[in-house]
């Protein structure tokens, strides 16, 4: 019996440092013109934005908060391109696309404004809106060995451009044209993180950013013809915005 567990001990032992070996033996290293292509799930925030009602007697505004430390999740899609050994280029970003149809007011039963029991209430018009929003970001990492043969760190820059924009009209006399709303945003920012290769085309990425400064815009224009009413902000990040990428490499 003891001698059965000894030639199994020593089998398994040979396989794992055959299997080590032959490891250490392939290159997991990203090489020139390798590419991949990974999907990106972090936590931020990019532009958010509203189309005023047309019909108040005063309008006040505050540039929307970009902070990378925002609870809300994000979702984009990233394309890197080694364009050198050791240096990689990469493109992420999305895009949104909504659209709320119209609906014609109803009039209810009521009489010059006065609503009794048993009336009909008024149904409203629903405004129509086109909502749209997208993000861009670019930048370029450089590659770094650790002692672990699948495990690779990287460092880099990147600079990204976020818009959002809703245009909101109705059939009622309120709205003289369009109804708009819009922000955008400019961030520009340090990047770290870790690639493991859990094979030579499949990888899993941690990263964050450890230094990031972005500009945010907010405008609105309730009518036609009105002057845009506009404000902006100015703010730094530190050790924000980090992301879990899963990615392919072909």
């Amino acid at each position: 019996m003891f001698k059965r567990v000894l030639t199994f001990a020593i089998i398994m032992t040979g396989s794992a440092l055959l299997a080590t070996a032959q490891e250490k033996q392939e290159d997991f290293t990203p090489k020139k013109g390798d590419k991949a292509v990974s999907l990106n799930l972090g936590v931020g925030s990019f532009v958010g934005m509203e189309a005023p009602a047309p019909d108040l007697s005063s309008y006040n505004i505050s540039a929307p908060q970009t902070s990378w430390f925002d609870k809300q999740l994000s979702l984009n899609f990233e394309f890197k391109w080694m364009f050198a050994e050791k240096w990689a280029l990469k493109a992420m970003g999305g895009f949104s696309f909504k659209h709320n149809p119209e609906y014609k007011a109803v009039p209810g039963s009521s009489t010059e404004g006065k609503f009794e029991e048993g009336d009909i209430p008024d149904y409203k018009f629903v405004t129509s809106k086109d909502n749209m929003k997208y993000s861009v970001i670019l930048g370029a990492e450089r590659y770094v060995k650790t002692k672990y043969n699948k495990l690779f760190f990287r460092y880099g820059g990147e600079f990204g451009f976020s818009y959002g924009k809703q245009e909101a009209k109705a059939d009622d006399e309120s709205y003289l044209g369009k109804s708009i709303g819009e922000a955008f945003g400019y961030r520009v920012a340090g990047v770290t993180g870790f690639d493991y290769f859990v094979s030579k085309a499949f990888f899993i990425s941690i990263e964050i950013r450890p230094l990031a400064y972005d500009y945010s815009v907010y405008n609105i224009r309730p009518q036609v013809g009105l002057k845009l009413l506009s404000s902006d902000r100015h703010g730094i990040d530190f050790l924000s915005n980090p992301m879990l990428k899963i990615g392919f490499k072909f």
